[in-house]
């Protein structure tokens, strides 16, 4: 036998040999483990019995197995052959007892090639080859490659067919494939003994030979019809056992399958109503939160406007009012200078008497128009009087009757009032605006906020007295409100 040991570059060495592979499988085993595992694995047992007797018998080894597949060695291709043409006769006699979807065929696969040894498992081109045959292999048969051809012929008496080269997956080089059919396995034993035997002595003992064989063949088959007879009844009663342990099996797996089904609906029935119903509350808050930005956005505008409106209306009204109080001022002063001019001109006619003494050349005298003092007292009735800073307290009071008060300054010039204060509850300054008319009433706009940060206008109104502005109102949501300004020195 042909080993090689060379080194690989980590230095550990590599065992090579030259070694026979017999790959075999089972041929459709996942359709039989689907439809009855325990029956298929009793099947497998029983298959596996005959192949590793005939293994022994010669001189194989398994070197590795996987489920159903095995991998044995063979020091001889002669030796690896009869064993593979044995096993599929022997069992292909045991698939005769078995109902025709019960039977468990082989496929058999043969190489000669070189292996690299490991440990106990066998590796390389030697063994992938033999794999790849043994899948072209017809169920019950023997493909053996053309290495194994070379020995083997002229040495076993067997029907063998010559499939051509197959190329495989990741095998560099085309293989020469063979096949060896049903009517390849070897004769009995006691034919062999006749081919070889010649002449009459030959024949005579071949025939006492033959009767002796066929006594006892006719003893054995007798025997064994009735060990086949009970083999079959108890093979009947196993497979009708098998047939209802299935036939129960399979309708508890379709009735948990259907409850699983069912549960699975019913979780994701479930998850779609949970998903349905937070995609619609997370619309209508979205909704809710947008039709609240734009009723903000909308009040916020509203608010400026009517802020701007009224500011621009107070102004309109003070200048009005200033005005109308100038237009009164000057008429007062004007009918003033009018009566005081009367009374001048009076005062400076001379009696008729002496009129008549004056010489008729004498020019008349100029006459004084003297300052209207009423211009003057006009003046102290107009709003300017009330120009100055004002300190005072503005109270109010909640729905539950609680009062409270805090300081408020404001200014007022040219009849015109403003101030403003911090609210508590925004950060942006509350305001008040409004006018001192030449009579002393006082009108003022408020704009504060309530609690939760909102505008929150107001209105008042009052007088001035004795260097005091005193008005009261309400806000608008109804609560009152008054203030008390007291001119500063």
């Amino acid at each position: 036998m042909q080993r090689d040991t060379p080194h690989s570059g980590n230095g550990a060495p590599v065992e090579r040999r030259l070694a026979t592979i017999l790959m075999a499988d089972v041929h459709g085993y996942s359709r039989l483990m689907g439809e009855n595992e325990e029956r298929t694995v009793r099947t497998l047992r029983g298959h596996r019995e005959v192949f590793d007797e005939l293994l022994k018998a010669h001189r194989g080894r398994i070197f590795n197995t996987a489920g159903d597949a095995i991998l044995a060695e063979f020091p001889s291709a002669v030796e690896a052959v009869r064993c593979a043409t044995e096993i599929q006769a022997a069992l292909r006699t045991r698939n005769e007892h078995l109902p025709e979807d019960q039977r468990m065929w082989f496929r058999i696969g043969i190489n000669l090639g070189d292996v690299i040894v490991q440990g106990g498992d066998l590796l390389g081109d030697g063994v992938n080859v033999a794999a790849r045959i043994q899948s072209i292999a017809e169920p019950g048969g023997v493909t053996i490659s053309g290495s194994v051809y070379d020995q083997i012929q002229n040495k076993l008496t067997l029907q063998i067919r010559q499939l051509g080269e197959k190329s495989f997956k990741n095998i560099a080089r085309p293989v020469r494939t063979f096949s060896i059919s049903e009517e390849g396995a070897p004769p009995p034993v006691g034919a062999r003994w006749w081919a070889i035997r010649k002449g009459p002595i030959a024949a005579t003992a071949a025939a006492l030979v033959g009767l002796i064989v066929v006594g006892g063949a006719a003893y054995w088959l007798y025997r064994d019809y009735g060990l086949r007879v009970a083999e079959e009844t108890r093979r009947a009663e196993d497979a009708q056992r098998d047939a209802e342990a299935q036939r129960k099996a399979d309708q508890d797996k379709a009735a948990a399958e259907a409850a699983q089904k069912e549960t699975r609906l019913v979780a994701e029935l479930q998850s779609a109503k949970d998903a349905l119903a937070q995609a619609e509350a997370s619309k209508r808050k979205a909704d809710q939160d947008r039709m609240a930005a734009e009723l903000a956005q909308r009040e916020a505008k509203v608010q400026g406007d009517l802020k701007s409106a009224k500011e621009a209306l107070q102004k309109a009204e003070a200048s009005e009012k200033k005005a109308e109080d100038e237009r009164a001022a000057a008429a007062a002063a004007m009918r003033s200078a009018e009566v005081a001019q009367k009374t001048a001109a009076q005062s400076a006619a001379p009696p008729p008497e002496a009129k008549a003494a004056q010489p008729a050349s004498a020019s008349p005298r100029p006459v004084v128009v003297a300052a209207a003092p009423k211009a003057e007292a006009a003046d102290d009735k107009s709003a300017d009087r009330f120009d100055g800073t004002y300190a005072g307290r503005m109270c109010s009071a909640n729905r539950a009757g609680e009062r409270r008060c805090w300081p408020v300054n404001v200014t007022v010039q040219h009849g015109a009032l403003s101030g403003t204060w911090e609210s508590r509850y925004s950060e942006h300054l509350a305001r008040a605006t409004g006018t001192v008319g030449a009579d002393g009433s006082v009108s003022v706009s408020l704009d504060g906020f309530n609690p939760k940060g909102g505008l929150l206008p107001g209105n008042a109104s009052g007088r001035w007295s004795n260097n005091t502005i005193t008005v009261s109102g309400r806000w608008l949501n109804g609560s009152p409100v008054d203030v008390s300004w007291t001119k500063e020195p």
